[in-house]
């Protein structure tokens, strides 16, 4: 026994061992553009065979993800977006597949599409650092769209019909402040960024994003208190392209009670806005922004299945202090004082380190700047190495050394601390079905698949 467990071990480390010397190869090979030997050697490491004269490869979506990258770097954006679909059907939440899939359709001029995909980067497992990318991805591709749009708008301004905009569209502004103490100012952008964030998560829904306001708020030159005036609602709806406006107001009383108001307007009708009041200790305003939020659900007749619902009412921080921070944060990002923008928000998270929000908006000035070009190659080298050197420095806390659960996390613990690039998953060793979608894309088919060791 004692034998055929030092067996074991020894056949993992020779496997990691192969499998990172690959890896490193493949990569050296697309450093040097040499993109058609790169992803046979992909390939390779995929194992293609045979059995019952059916052709097999085994399935690890990090090796399928840089075949996709790989197709994308060489044009061939097509056979690219069918692949990183492939890995998203079988691993929907896998950050580097959906930020690479929003690069390909970036690079098929679909930039609508592109920023669709990015905005699931809330589904992302938190630790993934690929979702603060595609948040700052969003904001870059959502200026441009943008850019585009609202002068394309303001000329056709007068043709525009709001009957032509879909029903379930809207757009929440600012809050005015009613308070006389400026402290709670920063309030006017963080209410309605959290309102924003829970309703974006309804499909049915589609929500102007915050960064929208912004950009149409410097065109028009006109600030909160305009915004929320009547007579401009129409204008500000075709331009943001939306149905229905939601504006309100909050005031903080000394004694630290908080009086919520809201109104939901439907634009090009006579009908009265509905409206919501709501009251309460300032310690539940995030409460008193959950029931606005399932005011704003009833009115466009949603029904919430009950992990939706749970989703959108989970609390994203209960202390004041790391809210007002995170507040005073965005107002810091809208002014491009990105410095600023990170130092609250690392206030904000020290004060709270659960809190989710804050820590998304924590974005490497790195990540930041280089989201923020056109050239797409650069986007994608800069968050890959970034991502690479992040994963690095948390290998030590990812893999401390276990009482040896199982094979597998054993052999990740070893992959880990040999630094290999391939940290073999569950999936691996299951034969992929799809094999011949794949090896079709291939710019050379393998004739003669070999065979795996033992077949």
């Amino acid at each position: 026994m004692r034998a055929l467990k030092i067996s074991v071990v020894l056949f993992s480390l020779f496997f990691i061992s192969c499998a990172t010397s690959r890896f490193q190869e493949a990569e050296q090979l697309v450093q040097n553009k040499e993109y058609r030997q790169a992803l046979r050697e992909y390939l390779t490491m995929l194992q293609p065979h045979v059995r019952d004269g059916k052709r097999y490869i085994y399935y690890d979506e990090e090796i399928y993800t840089r075949i996709g990258s790989l197709f994308w770097y060489m044009g061939r954006y097509e056979s690219a977006s069918k692949i990183l679909r492939l890995v998203l059907n079988k691993s929907p939440d896998y950050g580097k597949a959906l930020f690479y899939l929003g690069l390909v359709n970036e690079s098929m001029d679909n930039s609508e599409r592109a920023l669709e995909i990015y905005k699931n980067y809330y589904k992302l497992d938190k630790g993934d650092y690929y979702r603060t990318a595609m948040l700052s991805r969003m904001d870059f591709i959502v200026k441009q769209i943008m850019s585009v749009e609202i002068q394309e708008a303001m000329r056709r301004e007068q043709s525009i019909s709001i009957e032509n905009i879909p029903e379930k569209s809207l757009a929440v502004l600012y809050f005015l402040n009613l308070s006389n103490n400026p402290e709670w100012q920063p309030l006017q952008k963080g209410l309605a960024d959290m309102i924003i964030t829970d309703l974006s998560q309804i499909e049915q829904l589609k929500v102007v994003e915050r960064i929208r306001l912004n950009y149409l708020m410097d065109e028009l030159r006109m600030g909160v208190s305009g915004f929320a005036e009547e007579e401009n609602f129409t204008r500000v709806g075709k331009l943001l392209g939306t149905r229905n406006l939601i504006n309100g107001s909050y005031m903080i009383t000394p004694t630290d009670e908080v009086i919520l108001e809201a109104n939901i307007f439907k634009l090009s009708t006579d009908l009265m806005p509905q409206t919501a009041s709501y009251e309460g200790d300032l310690s539940e305003l995030f409460r008193l922004e959950k029931e606005l939020v399932l005011k704003v659900i009833n009115y466009f007749g949603i029904r919430l299945t009950p992990e939706k619902r749970s989703e959108i009412f989970e609390i994203p921080t209960e202390d004041m202090e790391a809210f007002i921070n995170y507040c005073m944060g965005l107002e810091a990002m809208d002014r491009g004082d990105m410095e600023n923008a990170q130092r609250y928000f690392q206030k904000a998270l020290y004060i709270d380190k659960d809190f989710q929000e804050a820590k998304d908006k924590l974005i490497s000035p790195q990540i930041w700047e280089a989201t923020h070009s056109e050239n797409r190659i650069r986007v994608a080298n800069e968050v890959d190495n970034y991502a690479e050197e992040m994963a690095k420095r948390g290998m030590e806390e990812l893999y401390v050394q276990p009482s040896m659960v199982n094979p597998m996390s054993r052999l990740r613990w070893m992959a880990g601390h040999q630094n290999a690039e391939f940290l073999p998953d569950e999936e691996f060793r299951r034969s992929f079905v799809e094999a011949e979608r794949v090896l079709s894309l291939l710019p050379e088919r393998l004739d003669t698949p070999p065979q795996p060791p033992g077949n």
